[in-house]
């Protein structure tokens, strides 16, 4: 089937979306089975051209935000180009080819509305489409891991291709979950500032070598104003290296301003990070930074809701949305 004009069809469209289908032109290459009930099933590469819906029509029951998913799935070029399913049985005195191909498209912008990522990752020939839309982090981090950044490169694709997307970024982080890696990533970054004032101050990036650590800890424990063991003359001992760590640990606070400002550090890593892509700032947006001092269940294995992990399987991360302009 080829250049299908869909405007014909606004009847079907306006019971389905609640829209009618003001221009677009549908093309298909089809594999189809008939079984001897009359069951049709195909599998089918699908080309939409142009495809423009209008306004949302006045007493229709159904209503699907069918512009915001035409922007997530057409390129920069108009065109929607995607792998479905099609089903139906042609024993059925109500079916037709019209119902038959806006029900696919009614399947696409719902797929594309409930998980825009998974099928913009099939749009470009991948797969883990989930997981683009969250961003992972190391516990106490805002720093982006390589498995971080290979994911942004693939989102980064998907919004240059499609310039009417704007994408909002929202940092989370929760303290129950990160109190003691938070705590460790301020030693460390209380280490490397230790290094960067031996080496005069500056702005180049500092790196901490194995061999160099114990003594860069040494002298950030000397200038800490905590408790220290001392010897018979009142003078603070030298204690091995973990004994130090534990007693800077334990002085480091750890509260929910903290757990805020982690989280809106992610979210501006991320959002840095899509814009050294070549995305403008204009398409790039912070959400609310969010965190929790919930505990976590004790009940493992649960299953994930349709909106995201459950508090079970809570992990520190951003969270990727898109909207349109």
């Amino acid at each position: 089937m080829r250049d299908l004009e869909l405007a014909p069809l606004t009847p079907y469209s306006v019971k389905y979306t609640g829209h009618g289908i003001e221009r677009g032109k549908l093309s298909m290459d089809v594999s189809y089975r008939v079984q001897p009930d009359g069951q049709l099933t195909a599998s089918n590469n699908i080309v939409l051209n142009q495809l423009s819906f209008g306004e949302k029509v006045e007493g229709s029951t159904a209503s699907l935000p069918v512009k915001l998913a035409v922007a997530l799935l057409a390129d920069r070029n108009g065109v929607i180009d995607i792998n479905l399913p099609i089903s139906g049985s042609l024993n059925d005195p109500q079916f037709s080819l019209g119902s038959v191909i806006l029900k696919v498209i009614v399947n696409l912008i719902t797929k594309a509305i409930t998980a825009p990522f998974t099928l913009l990752a099939s749009a470009f020939g991948g797969s883990g489409g989930e997981e683009l839309g969250t961003v992972p982090f190391a516990p106490g981090s805002a720093a982006l891991s390589a498995q971080a950044t290979a994911g942004l490169d693939r989102v980064a694709k998907v919004l240059a291709d499609r310039p009417v997307l704007i994408m909002t970024v929202t940092g989370m982080a929760r303290l129950d979950v990160e109190r003691e890696g938070y705590k460790r990533e301020r030693l460390q970054a209380l280490v490397v500032a230790e290094q960067r004032r031996a080496q005069g101050g500056g702005t180049a990036t500092v790196t901490v070598s194995p061999a160099q650590y114990p003594e860069l800890l040494k002298a950030v424990y000397r200038r800490a104003d905590i408790t220290k063991p001392r010897n018979l003359v009142g003078l603070a001992k030298d204690i091995p290296v973990p004994e130090m760590e534990a007693l800077l640990l334990a002085d480091i606070p750890v509260t929910e301003e903290s757990m805020r400002e982690l989280a809106l550090q992610r979210g501006v890593a991320v959002r840095d990070y899509l814009a050294t892509r070549q995305l403008p700032l204009e398409r790039l947006f912070l959400g609310a930074p969010k965190t929790t001092a919930d505990k976590a269940p004790s009940t493992a294995g649960a299953a994930a809701s349709a909106s995201g992990p459950t508090e079970a399987a809570w992990t520190p991360r951003a969270e990727l949305a898109l909207t349109i302009k």
